[in-house]
């Protein structure tokens, strides 16, 4: 098996990744958690003006796993559950967020969300992270 390195190419914060998203993560000490923020442009949706599911998933994983990584916690994810309240729509602005809530040997638990500029949770997850050498 290779070992994981970071080679920039992550679809989602990869900055040598053409195609990808791109984006950018900060620990908020204040809320002890990891924030982001996303526009989905139209070609990332499923239904008509409507996010693929798959993609809203992809961030909620990404987000959980750089909450591990900001407590210097190397990762991946064994376990991923996605609950999806509303619809996330293309061309608008939502925030992500997500934190530790526990840690046991070598299981990271983790939960995220998704909000859209009002505040209404678009979609929730949790995670089992399983950490690297």
């Amino acid at each position: 098996m290779e070992k994981f390195t970071d080679n920039h190419q992550c679809f989602v914060c990869g900055t040598d990744n053409s195609q990808g998203l791109k984006l950018t993560f900060q620990y908020n000490e204040a809320n002890n958690r990891v924030e982001s923020q996303v526009k989905f442009p139209p070609h990332f949706q499923g239904w008509g003006n409507v996010v693929h599911g798959g993609l809203v998933s992809t961030i909620l994983d990404e987000i959980m796993v750089k909450a591990a990584e900001f407590k210097q916690l190397k990762c991946v994810t064994g376990e991923l559950t996605v609950k999806f309240k509303r619809p996330t729509l293309v061309n608008r602005t939502y925030s992500f967020y997500s934190k530790i809530k526990d840690i046991k040997r070598r299981i990271i638990f983790t939960e995220a969300a998704l909000e859209d500029q009002e505040g209404k949770v678009c979609a929730v997850a949790s995670a089992k992270l399983f950490t690297v050498d």
